[in-house]
């Protein structure tokens, strides 16, 4: 027999039953195929399993029933322990003596197993001894104590132990071969050397190695366990795990300390680091997070950021796809048709169904005004699924004056110009492409990304584009008295620098810079202040916890800074220069720089220096408002027109309503108090009621500013119990205006009329500079006093003479002699305030003469506004808290009287129109919202939010009056209020109404061949250089 591969035959007696069980037939013990695997491998040794199974289970069987028998003792000591511990507790009451006797009772119990323990041993012993004496009579024993002498464990059994059949090891082959057999089972079992590890120990980490592979792995183990590489590179991933390298958060010592990451923080934020930013570089120096982490955050933040931007917010009530609508002029079959349309006020008259306060699917959102700019507010919301009610107070919406409103003109004139538009507010378009932008969102059709609508260049190519013509007193002539006109052309800085180096002495512009022009500097400085524009206004549709975080910018810190200032510390030498870039700054108002905001200087500036000049939109502004208010019909909307209001309608709430209501509004931190009654419509003079409903989702826009909103319209009882806006109090509200309509017969070239505005203005006119002949300084003088001290009853201004004669010597004896004989000083009083012709602040416009379709419309004539402020015979001014101007009752003679003024100032400019003039009718006073003082700019209150809930102010009191581009702003930002975003919308994401509409508005797909314009019109060269469509895209 071979011992390599072990084989042999014979009885087997089974490890379960006892030696005298039957027999039954030999079985062939041979070793498996994995046996023999597993032993070429040295994991389970060369032996068999069977032969293992027969020769020691029995022994091991013994060795279980003898630990079993220990086992069970421990267990009974250890119930035996617990029982008296719980006596014990029982009898803590007791003498001392009683736990004496427990105590020797437990000493005698353990006394008993050691000597247990010791009889045990010595039995142990005995046998052991006896083993041996057999063990040195049998030679085969001798040679198995020298394998199991050095075992750690129990020795195995002899072979008469074993009680095997003696046809196994009968002969000395079978004694060699079950030596061998046992000699490998020590081996496997037992270890020789004491540094060395059993092999069973190896085998049995072995198999835990394998089982947990599978555990770890599962289907993958193949193929770790393939490529090692994989595993090892797992191992040391958990290990860095285990010592924290994978923690988001620093392990150790931080690189800087907190002190110095302050100051690096602070700095980052006073070099205008954004938020964001510093957020991250906090949460890094302060928080102590990882930048692996920090990059997690950002890829997180923006992956969030990026699904908020392409979700729509709560304020849009539409969930579908914003709708595509027709053009307004879609059913007109050629172009007379669409000329035709421009004929007709925009709106329709009031009806009774107008008077449901509350209906089903009726509106949910109110706008009052007129103007281009409220039906832009009214179509941009219209777009985001809301119903609109316009209503205003005009007969014609898009604010144009029309002869159907005046009374007294013969059937000739009424004839001629029934049906023409008088354009009497400003609708002069600067950076005309910024403004394409804003209006594509509202305008935008299913054929035309601007509805049909164009803009052309004012004035012509022979004179520069002349957007304006400013005639300023004592400017560029010799005397005070005299006036010359200084045309402001088109081309941005260079052209007025250049000509006010021409005209008015200022030093010349380089090529590439300023080099010596002060106007030229002055033109830029402003330009620098007005880039963060955007951002002040902006801070208005913020909470006003979040916009006090925020750094003023520099266009803020102007804001509340006279422009007279910044006026005399950037022009210091040349009076002249310095009067143009006051009218330049502030034309739209009879306001000295001493008393205007630096921030409507900046803003005017800037609109004047547009390179292409100013735009028109061509058809007027009907054509605009034509096209927007087909935007809101076509979405469910209606413009009303004719409405005269008395009175905005607030709902007060119950008590308990109340106090939730501070709550819900000290968690919204906004401008809105919770608190307030709800503004929910108007009532109209006659007592009847137009109401969109108390929802939350309902609100309504008064787009007629804040003085009447919250003077005029608001009951007395509301506004005494709950207040006004913040700051409102201490704001001032302009002179009303006077609109002088003017029929022309004849055409503008005919009449040689210009297509400029054309501008007086004795708020700006000249400084008296004054030299001190001792030390050379120059005492510079006030710009535009006549404004402040003007004599009526003498054509000579004198310049601040009360002002000019405190820092007199002369003036200074004289209070000397006042205060020795105790007379008190005496001031003028306030002189009335009265037209004067060619003197007081005015403005003429041929609107007739910037729109190229105006002569294929309405033929042989031509129209002109004169617009003056209104003087004391028409309002008057009340000390109140805000200051406001009161209507007073005029005669006819008073009119009659002002009108043949106007006719006299109108013809010595204009001589052309001697005996070309049809008639003139003056409407008005209109209201033309806020002063523009520094005050207007600082209160917190001038935002689009007011403390009422429901009610959202918009207009040009938002920004800048008297500017088409401002009106728009405001309109758009009256619209971003009703939706409510949120700060994170504007500020991170750039989110607002018309970049979402430009998201979700589909792109105009044109199936008419060439332009789709609304009013055909003659494009000259000139107009082939503006932009005439512009896809929608987010405000510059």
């Amino acid at each position: 027999m071979r011992m390599g591969n072990i084989r042999y035959t014979g009885k087997k007696k089974s490890s379960r039953s006892n030696n005298n069980a039957s027999s039954v037939r030999d079985p062939v013990l041979q070793s498996t195929p994995q046996q023999q695997e597993a032993a070429a491998k040295r994991v389970g040794g060369e032996i068999s399993a069977n032969v293992i199974d027969v020769v020691f289970i029995p022994q091991i069987t013994d060795i279980v029933e003898r630990q079993a028998e220990i086992y069970a003792q421990e267990v009974l000591q250890q119930q035996q322990e617990k029982l008296q511990q719980q006596m014990q507790q029982e009898e803590e009451g007791e003498e001392e003596d009683d736990e004496e006797e427990v105590n020797e009772e437990q000493q005698d119990v353990e006394k008993g197993k050691e000597q247990v323990e010791e009889m045990e041993q010595v039995e142990e012993e005995e046998e052991e001894e006896e083993e041996e004496s057999q063990d040195s009579h049998d030679p085969t024993a001798a040679t198995d104590k020298n394998i199991f002498e050095s075992s750690s464990t129990s020795p195995l059994p002899s072979l008469d132990e074993l009680n095997l059949p003696s046809f196994l090891y009968a002969t000395s082959e079978s004694r060699e071969e079950i030596t061998t057999i046992l000699h490998d089972v020590s081996n496997h079992f037992t270890s020789f050397e004491k540094k060395s590890t059993a092999p069973w120990k190896i085998h049995a980490n072995a198999a835990k190695f394998e089982r947990q592979l599978d555990e770890k792995y599962g289907i993958l183990r193949p193929f770790i366990t393939q490529h090692p590489e994989i595993e090892i590179f797992l191992r040391g991933v958990q290990r860095k795990y285990a010592r924290g390298e994978f923690s988001p958060f620093r392990q150790g010592k931080a690189p800087v300390d907190k002190k110095t990451s302050i100051i690096i923080l602070f700095i980052m934020y006073r070099n205008g680091v954004k938020l964001e930013k510093l957020i991250l570089a906090a949460t890094f120096f302060l928080v102590g997070l990882q930048p692996w982490a920090l990059v997690l955050l950002v890829i997180f933040g923006r992956q969030l950021m990026e699904g908020r931007r392409k979700k729509k917010v709560a304020g849009w009530l539409g969930r579908g796809e914003v709708k595509t609508v027709k053009a307004y002029y879609a059913h007109a079959e050629n172009e007379k048709a669409k000329h035709d349309i421009l004929k007709t006020p925009v709106g329709c008259p009031i009806t009774e169904e107008d008077f449901v306060e509350e209906k089903e699917g009726g509106y949910d959102t109110m706008v009052v005004g007129s103007g281009v700019d409220t039906l832009y507010t009214a179509a941009l919301l219209a777009r985001t699924g809301r119903k609109l009610l316009v209503l205003s107070p005009d007969n014609d919406a898009s604010g144009c004056y029309s002869l159907a409103e005046t009374s007294g003109m013969s059937d000739a004139v009424q004839k001629v110009y029934g049906s023409v538009p008088f354009d009497i507010q400003s609708n002069h378009v600067a950076h005309v492409e910024r403004q394409q932008r804003l209006l594509a969102p509202a305008l935008c059709t299913d054929t035309d990304a601007q509805g049909g609508v164009r803009f052309c260049r004012i004035g012509t190519e022979a004179d520069g584009f002349t957007s304006d013509i400013l005639s300023i007193p004592g400017m560029g002539v010799d005397s005070r008295k005299d006036t010359h006109p200084f045309l402001l052309r088109a081309g941005g800085v260079s052209n007025i620098a250049v000509d006010a180096a021409t005209y008015l002495g200022d030093g010349w512009p380089e090529d590439d810079g300023v080099g010596h022009s002060t106007s030229a500097g002055y033109l830029a400085a402003a330009a620098g202040i007005n880039a963060t524009a955007s951002e002040f206004y902006m801070s208005k549709l913020l909470p006003e916890s979040i916009g006090g975080m925020k750094k003023n910018s520099s266009y803020q810190e102007a804001s509340v800074r006279y422009a007279s200032a910044f006026l005399d510390q950037v022009l210091p030498l040349n009076p002249h220069v310095r009067s143009l870039m006051a009218g330049i700054g502030m034309k739209g108002e009879n306001l000295p720089p001493s008393k205007t905001s630096m921030a409507v200087h900046v803003t005017n500036t800037c609109a004047q220096i547009s390179p292409e000049g100013f735009s028109y939109p061509v058809g007027g502004p009907r054509a605009i408002s034509h096209a927007l208010a087909s935007v809101i019909e076509q979405n469910g909307g209606k413009v009303i027109t004719g409405v005269k209001i008395k009175e905005f309608l607030y709902h007060e709430k119950e008590k308990l309503q109340n106090e939730k209501d501070e709550t819900k509004s000290a968690k919204k931190g906004g401008g809105v108090d919770y608190s307030k009654p709800r503004c929910h419509g108007v009532k109209l003079v006659d007592g009847r009621v137009i109401s969109v409903g108390q929802n939350e989702e309902s609100c309504v826009i008064s787009m007629l500013g804040f003085i009447p909103t919250f003077i005029f319209y608001m009951p007395d009882d509301i506004r005494t119990k709950y207040g006004v806006p913040s700051g409102l109090q201490a704001l001032t509200e302009r002179r009303p205006l006077l609109h002088f309509i003017v029929g022309l017969d004849g055409t503008a070239e005919e009449l040689s009329l210009t297509a400029a505005d054309w501008y007086r203005l004795p708020n700006a006119s000249l400084a008296l500079d004054e030299m001190d002949p001792i030390t050379g300084q120059v005492k510079q003088g006030l710009i535009g006093a006549q404004v402040i001290d003007f004599d009526d009853h003498d054509d000579s201004a004198t310049v601040g003479a009360e002002l000019q004669q405190e820092d007199d010597t002369e003036a200074s004896t004289k209070r000397d002699k006042r205060a020795k004989s105790g007379t008190a000083p005496t001031r003028k009083k306030p002189k009335r305030n009265k037209f004067c012709t060619g003197q007081s602040w005015m403005k003429i416009s041929f609107p007739s003469a910037k729109d190229p379709s105006w002569k294929e419309r309405h033929g042989k004539i031509s129209t002109c506004v004169v617009t003056i402020e209104a003087d004391d015979n028409f309002v008057q001014q009340f000390d109140s808290s805000p200051k406001i101007f009161s209507v007073t009752k005029f005669n006819h003679e008073a009119c009659a009287h002002v009108v043949e003024n106007i006719k006299k100032d109108l013809i010595d400019n204009f001589p052309q129109l001697q005996g070309k003039i049809d008639f003139i009718s003056m409407t008005g006073p209109a209201r033309k919202g806020l002063s523009h003082t520094p005050l207007r700019y600082a209160v917190k209150g001038i935002r689009p939010d007011t403390p009422y809930p429901g009610l959202i102010v918009g207009g040009s009191d938002l920004t800048v009056g008297d500017s088409f581009s401002g009106a728009i702003v405001a309109g758009w930002m009256a619209a971003n209020a009703v939706i409510e975003y949120s700060f994170i919308d504007h500020i991170y994401l750039e989110k607002n109404i018309t970049n979402d509409l430009k998201q979700f508005l589909s792109s105009p797909r044109s199936e008419v061949k060439g332009d789709d314009i609304a009013v055909p019109f003659k494009m000259t060269k000139s107009d082939e250089d503006i932009p005439q469509a512009a896809e929608s895209s987010k405000e510059e």
